[in-house]
């Protein structure tokens, strides 16, 4: 009966309900006017001379129905009514910064739909509200930090007593965080390009293998510097797409992947063409990035490195997926302790 039941709310969906409501109040008001009206005669209010009457007995009849019908009609609507109330006074506490609102209208199907449609907006506002507050917070930590130490070491080089040695290591630090500052404006910069941009312009057909490997070209020294193996599985294939774009997007994972693998492990780039697509993984041994950091590490601003011991900025994998996305194509990123850590890029591509 249950399951019945249950299939029986399923179907009465909401247009279904207002005209079975409109049948039942028409319906009510008819037997009602009817026992009324006999009542009326059984008891002699009504006489012969009433009853012939051509206009009369329709007149009382028709003022009967509409009063009691629009009784009917008023208690049966409250239902109705409240429901939309709680929808009104949902948005109005969401439209105020409550965040936590949620809706759990059950029936008719379309009150589901709404609820759980209102319900996942909320969610999403709430996610954005958390973002807002993190971008602001990792933002401020990133721009200042390194003007606190130019200050800093800025003050101290003005001492007469300093070596050479120390006067030069004072000097590179100040080099350093300036390279670092200039870096972050530049990516704030084309992060908010690219962020305005909803169509792709000047496409060109891009050979990826190529490109690739002019990137490995640029950062062999880190490589060498910290006596990395590195693995190529690259081939010619092309696609449609923005050159420079792709181009960063193919510096800035296999830079992340550098930055991240111990001295002495292995970097590894591969390539896979299927029908309609090209898979670019980038991997690398020795790191790996923790299951409850793994959803957030696209978001603007977030290093899972919470000293900020490495250098970076938190925004070279949101330009990432930001170009990967204006190409039509997907990001991705698998991390575990056997396997390492591994970004698997896929853009549209025809055979």
């Amino acid at each position: 009966m249950s399951r019945l039941g249950a299939w029986i709310k399923e179907k009465i969906t909401l247009p279904f309900l207002f005209s079975l409501m409109v049948f039942i109040i028409f319906l009510i008001t008819v037997v009602i006017t009817g026992i009324l009206v006999f009542l009326a005669h059984f008891f002699g209010l009504l006489n012969e001379e009433v009853a012939q009457g051509g206009a009369v007995l329709p007149l009382i009849i028709l003022v009967s129905c509409i009063i009691i019908g629009t009784t009917i009609s008023g208690f049966t609507s409250r239902r109705m009514v409240k429901s939309i109330r709680e929808f009104i006074e949902a948005t109005q506490r969401l439209a105020a910064g409550d965040f936590s609102t949620r809706l759990y209208l059950k029936n008719p199907p379309e009150y589901r739909i709404l609820s759980e449609n209102f319900n996942r907006m909320a969610d999403e506002l709430g996610g954005i509200e958390i973002l807002r507050t993190d971008f602001v917070n990792n933002f401020s930590h990133e721009f200042k930090t390194p003007i606190v130490s130019i200050k800093g070491f800025a003050e101290i080089l003005k001492y007469d007593d300093l070596s050479k040695e120390e006067r030069d290591e004072y000097l590179d630090i100040v080099i350093e965080e300036s390279a670092r500052l200039a870096s972050l404006a530049s990516n704030v910069l084309e992060l908010s390009k690219i962020e305005t941009q909803t169509i792709l312009t000047d496409k060109q057909k891009v050979n990826v293998g190529e490109q690739i490997r002019q990137c490995v070209l640029l950062l062999t020294t880190k490589l060498e510097k910290k006596h990395l193996s590195l693995n190529l599985g690259l081939h010619d294939y092309s696609l449609s797409g923005n050159k420079e774009m792709l181009n960063q997007v193919w510096l800035n994972l296999l830079d992340n992947a550098i930055k991240f693998t111990p001295e002495h492990g292995t970097v590894t780039i591969e390539m896979r063409r299927t029908a309609n697509s090209l898979e670019m993984v980038f991997s690398n041994t020795g790191s790996v990035i923790d299951p409850e950091t793994l959803p957030r590490i696209f978001d603007k601003f977030y290093q899972a490195d919470t000293s900020h011991a490495t250098v970076g900025n938190g925004l070279g994998l949101t330009i990432v997926q930001r170009i990967v996305n204006l190409h039509g194509g997907t990001v991705a990123c698998e991390s575990g302790a056997l396997q390492g850590t591994a970004f698997i890029v896929t853009l549209p591509s025809e055979a």
